[in-house]
């Protein structure tokens, strides 16, 4: 018996309304979304100003119009059959480690890190592209080749080989935090498809291997790590920045300052519209704001848990799963980071920090995931009677009124 079909069934049997996956997807990302947009209006504000010389509302115009386009990408994208995300996860796959190769020939570094290319005007960061990438292509693959996988070979090629390439690209550019990412996109991938257990403990070791490596090859990334394992560090050098995002989140309390009323965006803590955009809505929102967003998150996590055990589709299964490994493994990582129980590692909070290719390709990445939720077992039929049910119900209001 198969690893796969083992933790098939250790599944529970599928219970509930078949739209649940769907409006929680759709909850969550509104959430999010409208967080995101107040706190970035807030903490990008101060930096417009000193940068335009008087226009609070630049950075702010230039993530709205790129929300317009991650929500047009979502809506499409949701509508799409699943056969039609099939076809086109080569040239998204493809296509992603194109635009890599593009950012080691022309790219530029932002923050030690070469990760950005310029298209007219437009700054784009092809590593969040990539992601999706990866894992529509694992999802192809893998559900291809879902019972073969009890081999290294099979583990390997080709999908092993092309995430490893993808992750070398962005490695290439020092861009270690969206490396991580990756390879926790990866393992969630290959977990679901049912490879055996003791693959991941070989996959564990030469990651370790993999981060010593890493490490070694520069000094900030041993830097950050003393940093934060440092219990005497300076609180205005090395240690500015978590301490300060610190601050900001007890200064929130449990109701915050209010919107817009944050101290520390102006100007003490660094990268507090993307990076550390959590700390300022503890600062303005308070405990009730940051609850909200980890509820946000959680409800993705029920949802991506939903399409894996109920779907029948393996591609959707695998996808799925590598999807919410980025989206919910990420938003883990800036807040633990946030929260000083990880080392500065430099991710955007999905759907929420400032940034425009990040927010495109995470709302691009939420698109698949609602196509696949509208296709759940019994949604179809669910969404079909829907209007059918309004109709009945005015009907039935219609006729109260006139006896």
């Amino acid at each position: 018996m198969t690893a796969t079909t083992d933790r098939r069934k250790a599944a529970p049997a599928p219970t509930g309304s078949p739209v649940v996956t769907y409006y929680l997807l759709a909850a969550a990302t509104t959430i999010l979304v409208m967080i995101g947009l107040a706190v970035v209006l807030s903490s990008s504000s101060i930096s417009s100003i000193r940068s335009t010389g008087g226009n609070p509302w630049t950075l702010f115009l230039v993530q709205f119009a790129a929300l317009l386009l991650g929500l047009t990408a979502l809506v499409l994208g949701s509508r799409m059959p699943i056969v039609w995300w099939k076809r086109m996860t080569p040239l998204v796959f493809y296509g992603s480690i194109g635009l890599l190769v593009v950012v080691q020939l022309t790219g530029y570094a932002v923050g030690g890190n070469k990760n950005w290319i310029r298209i007219g005007s437009v700054s784009v960061q092809p590593s969040e592209f990539a992601k999706l990438g990866l894992a529509l292509y694992l999802g192809l693959v893998l559900a291809q080749m879902r019972k073969e996988l009890t081999s290294l070979k099979a583990i390997a090629v080709p999908s092993g080989i092309a995430a490893a390439g993808m992750i070398g690209l962005v490695l290439v550019g020092h861009d270690m935090g969206t490396a991580i990412v990756m390879v926790m996109l990866t393992a969630a991938a290959y977990w679901v498809a049912g490879v055996p257990a003791r693959f991941f403990g070989l996959g564990a070791a030469a990651a370790s291997v993999g981060v010593i490596v890493l490490l070694t090859q520069g000094t900030t990334r041993i830097a950050r790590i003393m940093t934060w394992l440092s219990a005497d560090c300076d609180t205005q050098g090395a240690c500015l920045q978590q301490t300060r995002g610190t601050w900001a989140l007890a200064s929130g309390g449990i109701w915050g300052l209010g919107p817009g009323m944050s101290r520390e965006k102006w100007g003490y803590l660094p990268a507090s519209d993307n990076d550390f955009i959590y700390a300022i809505i503890g600062e303005e929102w308070g405990l009730i704001g940051t609850v909200a967003v980890l509820i946000a998150f959680a409800m993705i996590l029920v949802a991506v848990t939903r399409l894996v055990h109920r779907h029948r589709d393996p591609f959707v299964q695998i996808t799925s799963a590598a999807l919410g490994a980025w989206i919910v493994g990420q938003a883990f990582i800036n807040i633990a980071v946030v929260l000083e129980l990880l080392p500065v590692t430099g991710v955007p909070l999905p759907l929420v920090s400032s940034g425009g290719s990040s927010l495109i390709a995470s709302l691009a990445a939420l698109g698949v995931l609602l196509a696949f939720a509208r296709r759940e077992p019994g949604a179809p039929e669910a969404f079909a009677a829907r209007p059918s049910m309004i109709k009945r119900s005015i009907a039935v209001v219609s006729r109260g009124r006139r006896g």
